[in-house]
C-alpha cells in the first residue's frame, strides 16, 4: 500500500508578491468595464478581486494604478480561474499574455 499526497504543486516561474493595487479592466469579449483590486502580482500574472463576475477564459485589458503614482501600466491577460467568495466578491487569477518585466518591476520597487 502506497501513500498518495494531495499536495498541490505550484508551477509558477515567478514569485507572487502581495500588494493592493486598484485596477480598471475591460472584458475584451463583451466590452464591459470593471473595477477590481490586484491582491498579488508577478511578471506573468495577477491575483484579483472584483465586485463583478469574472469567468475563466475572459480576455481582459487591464490598467494597473502604480505605486509610483505615474502612468498606469496597461497589460493584456486572460482569466485562468475564478471563484465567487461568500461576500459575493469574485477572486481570480489572470495570466498575462506577454510578461512585461520592466513594467511589472514598477510594482516591486516600492
Amino acid at each position: 500500500m502506497g501513500y498518495q499526497s494531495e499536495v498541490k504543486q505550484d508551477l509558477r516561474l515567478f514569485e507572487r508578491i502581495p500588494n493592493s493595487l486598484e485596477l480598471r479592466m475591460i472584458n475584451l469579449d463583451t466590452n464591459r468595464v470593471l473595477l477590481a483590486t490586484a491582491r498579488d502580482a508577478s511578471a506573468q500574472g495577477l491575483g484579483i478581486i472584483s465586485q463583478e463576475e469574472i469567468r475563466p477564459g475572459d480576455n481582459l485589458g487591464l490598467w494597473l494604478s502604480m505605486p509610483d503614482k505615474k502612468e498606469p501600466l496597461y497589460v493584456l491577460g486572460s482569466v485562468v480561474w475564478a471563484k465567487q467568495q461568500e461576500n459575493n466578491e469574485f477572486r481570480g487569477g489572470v495570466a498575462l499574455s506577454k510578461p512585461n518585466l520592466m513594467g511589472m518591476s514598477r510594482i516591486f520597487r516600492v
